[in-house]
């Protein structure tokens, strides 16, 4: 595998899909890669949950590979975007995870050893940076968000992202817990993810990380609930202290009939 020059040089793109790729999203697919993205993609798994956990061991090593990767990118066989959506995206997810506050302790220790403290900071900072997702939109209800807010709810994440101008512009992420359609992390965030997960030894030679799972659970109410593929991932971004959080101006299509796109009415509904 190589990796290209480009805007999207740094982006490796993870597309598990079940039966191929929608031919929008191929189309989508080969303009990231046109402008410098990695792309990873496997079929043919009929459980979602076990072929996220497949596609994320692989990147594993490719990311070992390749230092120069340095964000991940989920992208699912329905969606489509542009370079300059993706690539925005991508510049959030690294601004928002190095200009995390540290810990006060850790803030202390790092400042007596300069500058391998400095290194140390930044690396904690990118391990512990939160997933950022772009926006899309439920292909049956297409005015609803294809995303799950907190509950119970987290505060959002306010950030100043500089504008076109040179100004400064004041963006509101809210906190979601599902949603993996088009979610982005730092490379040191999805390692160690995929470091914490259970190591999966199915019935061949290949193990695995269990960085997804699905099946019955129980709701914050104590009701017992199906927690799919994606809520477990992002819930366990919450639980690492990590969060997850929606850029709404960063959209992606979602295809069914037609391609639904977000837009300023869409809303989340429980």
């Amino acid at each position: 595998m190589t990796t290209t020059s480009g805007p999207l040089s740094g982006l490796l793109i993870l597309t598990p899909t079940l039966r191929g790729l929608a031919y929008m999203t191929e189309v989508t697919l080969d303009s990231l890669v046109a402008a410098g993205a990695t792309k990873l993609r496997m079929n043919g798994n009929s459980c979602v949950a076990m072929h996220r956990s497949q596609i994320a061991g692989k990147a594993e090593t490719i990311l070992a590979e390749h230092p120069e990767l340095t964000t991940v990118l989920w992208l699912d066989g329905d969606m489509v975007a542009t370079v300059e959506t993706v690539a925005e995206l991508g510049r959030l997810t690294n601004q928002i995870a190095e200009s995390r506050p540290l810990p006060d302790e850790l803030a202390e220790q790092y400042e007596l050893d300069k500058p391998q403290g400095e290194q140390t900071a930044r690396l904690w900072r990118r391990t512990m940076g939160p997933a950022i997702s772009g926006a899309y939109v439920k292909r049956n209800a297409p005015k609803e968000f294809a995303l799950a807010a907190c509950v119970p709810h987290e505060p959002p994440l306010t950030i100043d992202r500089p504008r076109g101008d040179g100004e400064l512009e004041r963006l509101e992420l809210p906190a979601i817990v599902s949603g993996m359609g088009c979610l982005c992390q730092t490379r040191e965030a999805f390692l160690s993810h995929v470091a914490e997960a259970p190591v999966m030894a199915p019935n061949t030679s290949r193990q695995f990380p269990a960085v997804c799972a699905s099946g019955p659970g129980r709701a914050a109410d104590g009701a017992v609930a199906w927690g799919s593929e994606d809520w477990t991932f992002c819930s366990w971004e919450w639980q690492r202290g990590r969060g997850v959080y929606l850029a709404r101006h960063c959209p992606f299509g979602h295809i069914g009939e037609s391609v639904f796109w977000p837009d300023s009415t869409t809303l989340f509904v429980d």
